[in-house]
C-alpha cells in the first residue's frame, strides 16, 4: 500500500506523521522547495493532544520527481489549489486508486470532475492543528472523522483507507458524506468567521454576547439553506444539535442553543486559533469562500436569504485587501 500526501500544512502534516508512525509507506509532495528540503532534513515534529512524534518522511518537491503509482493520494492543499493539484495527480493513479480531498468545505464534485467519481473520497475532518513552522505542528483538538464516496459507492479500497485513517482518529465510513461535511461546514463557518473578524480565540470571543448571537445566526442561516437543499444535517460531536437552531424564535430553545455554544466553545475549542485567522495573520488569502461563502452561494441558488453570512464574508475579504482591521469592534457592525 503506497500513499502520497500532497500539501504538508497543519492538516496534511498531522496526517502524514500519524500515518507514517503507524507503519504505512507514505510520501509527501511539497512544491515549496525550501519546505521540501527542510522536511527531508528534519522530518515532521508533531506534538499536542495525541502525544509527541518525530517522523522522517520522504518529501518530493515536484511532480517530475515522482515516477511511481500510488494506491491512495491525499490532497491536503487549500481549496484554491484543489483542481490543479488533482489534475497533476492523475499520473500517479492506478485504476482502483482513491483520491481523498481533505479540504474543510464541500468539494467532492470538483474533485470527481477531474479524477472520476469512483476514485473520489470526501472527508469530514475531526481534528484541529496549528502549523508553527514547516516541520513543527501542534495537534490542538481531537474528534472523529468520516469518509465516503459519491452516491454511497464502496469499493474494497475504501475499507483499506478506513483502516489507515483509524490510525489518526476513530473514523467511520458514511454513505451520505455530504451530510457529515455540511455538519462540519456549519461549525467551521461559525468559528472561522467570528475569529477572523475579531482576532480572538473562541474562548475569549464568546465572553461577548454579540459574538454569541453572531455565532448562532451564522449557523441558523446555514440550517435554512440545508433545509432548502434537502440535506438532513446530523449533530456535530456530542452536543451540537443543529435542529434546535430552527426553533430559536422560541426563547427557551434560544437559551439552550446559547448554553451549548458556550459549553463547546469554552471547552473543546476555547484555545484554538482557526485556520482563517491564521491565514490572515500570515498575510495569505483565506478560504472563506468554502465556508460562509458557500452558504451564501447556496442561499442564492435556493432563494434563501443569508444576510449575516454575506456580510461577514465581505468583511473578511476587506481584511484580506487591507481595507479593514481585525478587532472586536467589528462585531458592532451587526448591531447598527
Amino acid at each position: 500500500m503506497k500513499i502520497l500526501l500532497i500539501g504538508a500544512g497543519a492538516i496534511g502534516g498531522t496526517l502524514a506523521a500519524l500515518i507514517h508512525n503507524a507503519g504505512y509507506d507514505i510520501s509527501i509532495l511539497e512544491i515549496n522547495q525550501a519546505a521540501r528540503d527542510e522536511i527531508n532534513e528534519k522530518g515532521i515534529h508533531l506534538y499536542g493532544v495525541k502525544g509527541e512524534f518525530h517522523e522522517m518522511i520522504k518529501a518530493y518537491g515536484s511532480v517530475d520527481e515522482i515516477d511511481e503509482k500510488f494506491d491512495i493520494v491525499i490532497i491536503a492543499t487549500k481549496y484554491s489549489a484543489l483542481k490543479a493539484v488533482a489534475q497533476s495527480a492523475l499520473k500517479f493513479l492506478k485504476d482502483d486508486s482513491l483520491v481523498v480531498g481533505m479540504q474543510n468545505g464541500i468539494c467532492m464534485e470538483e474533485l470527481a470532475e477531474i479524477v472520476g467519481k469512483k476514485r473520489t473520497v470526501g472527508c469530514m475532518i475531526g481534528f484541529g492543528a496549528t502549523k508553527h513552522s514547516v516541520t513543527d505542528i501542534e495537534m490542538t483538538s481531537l474528534g472523529e472523522m468520516y469518509i465516503g464516496m459519491p452516491d454511497g459507492y464502496h469499493p474494497p479500497m475504501l475499507d483499506e483507507l478506513n483502516k489507515i485513517y483509524n490510525c489518526v482518529l476513530p473514523t467511520l465510513i458514511s454513505d451520505e458524506i455530504i451530510r457529515r461535511q455540511y455538519s462540519k461546514l456549519i461549525i467551521n463557518s461559525c468559528i472561522n468567521a467570528t475569529a477572523a473578524i475579531t482576532g480572538e480565540t473562541l474562548g475569549v470571543m464568546l465572553d461577548d454576547k454579540r459574538a454569541q448571537d453572531l455565532f448562532l445566526t451564522i449557523a441558523r442561516e446555514a440550517m435554512h439553506v440545508a433545509k432548502a437543499m434537502n440535506i438532513k444535517v446530523p449533530k456535530y460531536g456530542k452536543l451540537l444539535y443543529y435542529n434546535l437552531l430552527m426553533l430559536m424564535d422560541n426563547k427557551p430553545y434560544n437559551a439552550i442553543c446559547k448554553a451549548i455554544v458556550l459549553l463547546v466553545g469554552k471547552t473543546k475549542y476555547k484555545d484554538v486559533k482557526p485556520s482563517t485567522l491564521q491565514s490572515l495573520e500570515r498575510g495569505e488569502k483565506t478560504e472563506i469562500d468554502i465556508f460562509n461563502g458557500y452558504i451564501v452561494r447556496m442561499g442564492e441558488k435556493y432563494n434563501v436569504p443569508t444576510p449575516v453570512n454575506a456580510k461577514i464574508t465581505e468583511m473578511i475579504r476587506e481584511i484580506e485587501r487591507g481595507e479593514r482591521k481585525i478587532t472586536m469592534d467589528n462585531l458592532a457592525e451587526f448591531y447598527k
